[in-house]
């Protein structure tokens, strides 16, 4: 019997070392990879110091089960005990909404208003995107920028208090700015939706409770408001709500997920909208841009001819699928302002797109 029982656990130990050997040789993985990074590939065999560095490195990141072990171990902490296996990049809040909370990026600076600007910083701020506006509208070029509310400005109620605490200041950058713009009497388009948002909050959800972004209505409403305050500039009249037909599906993933090293887990769902335009006559073709993550989308039955070039961060993924409706040629390219990009495209108007962490 004792030979039995030493043979069984000899063999599950043979198992669960070889197994991930096996696995990782066939190249099978049962469950994807959830990291908010890319793995290593397998490097070209060389005989030298680096090659070996190089292929251990790939072990680490591919040995069979690999994934699946993280996310299984993830899903126990999340699951059982409520609690964040990464609490420096993600933080649960109140009834069931996670939180984006990287000590070392723009979000903690941001939602924590560490970032604030002095007086001169502000004005030199403001002068080169001054300046940006001036050089544009001498080559025709209309100039306008937006800025997207964090998660956590919109729904400060459910912020953990762990995150309410470090919270240094009750003005943001943004407000810091909007403030200074107006006194100044700038004369930049600077579109801010987060007072538009506090009151249709009071209607409908707007963010996602497992991302960090917003959801499509939030998207929509942020499109909307976007094109309300500029018709003067592109005269375009954005499409109703009810323009749209709204389906809702339960899912049970998002980007905070995966930063928790979890690709699904039925323990945390939510409900989110997705909006469909229901008249769609439009004729829309997509294509990648030169530039790295750029989008090209053309509508030739838009009413205008207008090339449109928005500089963007995640946030626009949300507003393409309303703002491609409107423009002739839309260029969505992920990264800030870029002279030369402008130069090289010759657009009749630009867009600088991102969420106020990014400012």
């Amino acid at each position: 019997m004792k030979g039995t029982i030493q043979n069984i656990f000899i063999g599950l130990t043979l198992l669960t070392l070889t197994i991930p050997s096996l696995l990782a040789l066939f190249d099978v993985k049962l469950i994807e990879n959830c990291e908010k990074r890319e793995l290593h590939t397998l490097p070209s065999f060389s005989f030298s110091e680096k090659f070996i560095d190089d292929f251990e490195n790939y072990f680490d990141d591919n040995f069979g089960l690999r994934n699946s072990l993280i996310s299984w171990g993830s899903s126990i902490k999340v699951n059982l005990f409520k609690s964040s296996v990464h609490p420096q990049n993600v933080k649960f809040g109140k009834s069931g909404w996670l939180f984006y909370n990287k000590i070392d990026g723009g979000i903690f600076n941001s939602y924590t208003h560490r970032n604030l600007l002095s007086n001169e910083e502000l004005d030199s701020l403001v002068e080169v995107w001054e300046n940006r506006k001036i050089n544009l509208e001498i080559k025709g070029i209309k100039y306008i920028m937006a800025v997207w509310p964090n998660k956590s400005t919109i729904y400060p109620e459910y912020v953990p208090l762990t995150m309410q605490a470090q919270i240094k200041d009750t003005l943001s950058k943004t407000d810091q700015i909007l403030n200074f713009l107006l006194s100044s009497k700038s004369s930049i388009p600077f579109i801010a939706v987060r007072s538009k948002f506090m009151e249709e909050k009071k209607k409908t959800e707007l963010y996602r409770r497992l991302d960090t972004h917003w959801n499509q209505v939030g998207a929509f409403y942020a499109y909307r408001y976007f094109m309300e305050e500029t018709r003067d500039i592109l005269g375009v009249v954005p499409f109703n709500l009810d323009d749209f037909s709204i389906s809702y599906h339960n899912e049970s993933k998002g980007d905070l997920l995966s930063m928790l090293g979890i690709c699904e887990t039925i323990s945390f769902s939510e409900t989110n909208p997705m909006l469909q335009l229901t008249d769609n006559n439009l004729t829309i073709t997509k294509s990648e841009g030169k530039y790295k993550n750029s989008l090209i989308i053309k509508n030739e039955k838009c009413g205008n001819r207008l090339k449109v070039l928005i500089f963007r961060d995640s946030f626009t993924d949300a507003l393409i699928p309303f703002f491609k409706n409107h423009f002739y040629e839309t260029h969505f390219v992920w990264f800030d302002y870029q002279k030369h990009i402008v130069d090289t495209i010759k657009p009749d108007i630009v867009i600088t797109s991102f969420v106020e962490r990014n400012i």
